[in-house]
């Protein structure tokens, strides 16, 4: 199948994915010239994509043509949907086309369904924070494709240190291969080599949601010094704070069945729900409303290219609101 979409917030897992894709595609001594990522900036990308998938490969091996966050996957002229009627049914066996994104696309557009009728199609979600399970699933994954063993108390903190970061995940095993070797991986391995950002990305929601800000500033130091990604710390607080945002509501609105509460707020564990409910007692319904909204707006000036010095500005909001 020559065209590929792979879409989701796991922004790890997915370049993984672009990875092995070249790796089983491309001859390695023809990648330079036969591998063509078009960015989306650029204001001829959609021409520039027909032409060069629609031509044979340099030398030996395939062709990818990559478009990160391309437009063919949002609304599309008529005149760019009739190229891809005419360029699709058309591209040479060796090529492939490759368009990735971190939103999901929508199948409402003409471009995508017509898109979608000759494309594979994968996705790489962010595993929730609570689904610990999952998580150490991942990890495991993880450490047998690179050879790494480590025993359930190591593995267990190693999930309890980075949370649903995968990148953060494979690179402290890594790490934690590089200094120990052949030897199994114990629990006072990771607690010496490894850093425990997913506690502070959970610790900085609580600080927004109880409205202190200095707590708040200093552990969102904290995660720009341990490197954090701006947009993974916004994805943690929205997921924290949507969480939070649906069980009030459902409270707030008179729901007795905790097994329903759980399941609408689509909890794995609905024993979860007694510990939220703790947290959301003295948080009203309206402000979990505007630091929702606060998040997105902030997510989309991250996504615009904004700065990551305005996070701080949005935090205080946060912790005021």
């Amino acid at each position: 199948m020559p065209v590929y979409i792979y879409w989701g917030e796991d922004d790890f897992l997915l370049s993984k994915a672009v990875e092995a894709l070249r790796a089983q595609h491309l001859d390695r001594e023809w990648e330079l010239l036969n591998y063509i990522q078009i960015a989306p900036a650029d204001k001829d990308n959609i021409a520039s994509t027909l032409v060069e998938i629609a031509t044979a490969p340099l030398g030996e091996g395939g062709k990818i043509v990559h478009l990160p966050q391309s437009s063919l996957l949002g609304a599309c002229p008529p005149e760019v949907i009739a190229e891809l009627e005419k360029t699709l049914p058309n591209i040479p066996e060796n090529n492939i086309l490759l368009m990735t994104s971190t939103r999901k696309p929508d199948e409402r557009n003409k471009s995508v369904k017509l898109i979608l009728q000759s494309a594979q199609l994968k996705t790489f979600p962010l595993i929730p924070q609570w689904e610990s399970t999952k998580i150490v699933s991942q990890v495991k994954s993880f450490a047998s494709s690179i050879s790494v063993t480590l025993t359930n108390d190591a593995v267990a903190a190693l999930v309890e240190a980075v949370g649903n970061n995968s990148r953060q995940a494979w690179n402290e095993l890594e790490k934690l291969k590089l200094y120990a070797g052949d030897t199994p991986i114990d629990v006072e391995m990771v607690k010496q080599l490894v850093v425990n950002t997913s506690s502070s990305s959970l610790e900085l929601a609580a600080a927004c949601r109880t409205g202190d800000p200095t707590l708040a500033l200093k552990q969102l130091d904290r995660l720009l010094a341990l490197n954090e990604p701006p947009l993974r710390i916004v994805a943690t607080l929205a997921t924290c704070f949507r969480t939070w945002l649906s069980a009030k509501a459902c409270i707030e609105a008179g729901w007795k069945d905790d097994a329903a509460i759980a399941k609408f707020v689509e909890l794995k564990n609905p024993k979860r729900l007694f510990f939220i409910k703790q947290e959301i007692r003295a948080a009203s319904l309206i402000k979990l409303k505007k630091a929702m909204a606060i998040l997105l707006e902030l997510e989309v000036l991250l996504k615009s290219g904004g700065s990551a010095e305005n996070l701080a500005i949005y935090i205080i909001e946060l912790c005021t609101v």
